[in-house]
């Protein structure tokens, strides 16, 4: 009997049992563009030298990099943890591609991470930095002309939604009892950090002069408490940021702020500018005023899960309220300059958003609750309980 020849059952147990190594291609999207790393022998090669390859074509060190998508086999090892140290030939296989079907394993992922030579770039040599908008005194009414006449843009809507392709970085979590935890969605510009170019170039410095504290400029940009507030809030929530900048700058802020890397905490997943889509409102003084909005909606429909009932979105903007108005919690616009450490909103924020999901009364219909009284509620003075 042949000692070395494998067993029926392990060869069957193994997706990459087979008389010769297999061969593994690689292929990363980043933006719009594909890398595609070919002929990596699954058996000698990790992902920490997959990072290294991808640093030679992209520019971004492996310690930036974040690979979306990856999964180790569930056989493959005790843990379900995808690191440096973790081999191509663990990875598991997705969809038809297999290891008995074809010599060449197909592993397709999403990089994200920020070159070195655009890390907080000079403003001045930057002319696509976000700009700050006003919130142009919009007067929104859940029962006005103007609203219904917003909330009929269905054409918009779905097509949107169709547009929009969602990129799941963490999978949602779920309760104890295996139900679905509420949704919070966040802005990120003036309501977690200040990211303006005023910032940036504070007494006319650079990004990386700004300051003289010894804190890294990453920690100077987020408003005061945001890591406290996420990981807290991350116990009875979902976190999905929606921020209203390009795709590029939204990588540079989630990945030089640690916020896909956080122990405390894990984002769902992302969404841009390019999910939104332009509505006209009526302001104050009778004006028409064109502006964005970020629908909940496109959410919704591809999350059954969540809906006005269990969705919260905090924005330093109301008017990206305008299609949702009742899942809309505004906060103070937070500029470094003006308030700088003594911010403390985001703790009073997460107590009420504690309070919201826990609260017997309205926990499962977040529409019992306005919330534009959020400071009423944590002080007292008004009391948690379902409309009648």
């Amino acid at each position: 009997m042949d000692d070395t020849k494998p067993s029926a059952s392990m060869a069957a147990s193994s997706p990459w049992s087979r008389k010769r190594t297999p061969v593994v291609t690689m292929i990363a999207k980043y933006g719009k563009q594909k890398f595609e790393l070919t002929c990596l022998p699954s058996m000698s090669t990790n992902v920490g030298h997959v990072k290294e390859m991808l640093h030679e074509k992209t520019g971004i060190l492996p310690k930036r990099q974040k690979l979306i998508g990856l999964k180790k086999d569930v056989d493959s090892s005790l843990s379900s943890v995808v690191d440096d140290d973790t081999m191509l030939s663990d990875l598991k296989v997705k969809g038809a591609t297999s290891a008995e079907s074809s010599a060449v394993v197909v592993h397709q992922f999403i990089l994200m991470g920020t070159p070195e030579d655009q890390i907080f770039v000079d403003p001045s040599e930057k002319a696509d930095l976000p700009s700050i908008i006003d919130d142009f005194d919009l007067d929104f009414n859940a029962g006005s002309e103007e609203w219904i006449q917003h909330k009929a843009k269905e054409d918009n809507l779905q097509k949107f939604t169709e547009s929009t392709e969602v990129h799941i970085i963490n999978p949602p979590q779920t309760t104890a009892n295996n139900a679905h935890k509420p949704l919070l969605v966040l802005d990120l510009d003036h309501t977690l950090l200040d990211f303006s170019s005023r910032t940036l170039t504070e007494n006319g410095a650079t990004a990386l002069e700004i300051g003289s504290s010894g804190d890294t400029v990453a920690n100077q940009l987020k408003r005061p408490y945001m890591d406290e507030f996420l990981t807290w809030s991350y116990k009875y929530y979902n976190l999905v940021v929606w921020s209203q900048t390009s795709w590029r700058w939204l990588e540079v802020k989630l990945t030089e702020l640690g916020m896909l890397t956080h122990s405390g905490y894990k984002i769902c997943f992302v969404l841009d500018k390019t999910s939104m889509f332009q509505i006209v409102s009526t302001n104050r003084s009778g004006k028409d005023v064109t502006h964005y909005v970020k629908p909940l909606q496109i959410i919704w429909s591809k999350f059954p899960q969540w809906n006005s009932h269990n969705t919260v979105h905090l924005d330093d903007l109301a008017r990206n309220f305008a299609l949702n108005l009742g899942s809309g919690l505004k906060c103070t616009a937070y500029y470094r300059r003006k308030k700088g450490r003594k911010d403390a909103e985001l703790l009073g924020l997460g107590r009420f958003l504690e309070l919201l999901a826990t609260n017997e009364e309205v926990k499962d219909n977040f529409e019992h609750v306005d919330f534009q009284f959020w400071q009423d509620y944590i002080s007292g003075k008004r009391n948690f309980q379902k409309k009648k």
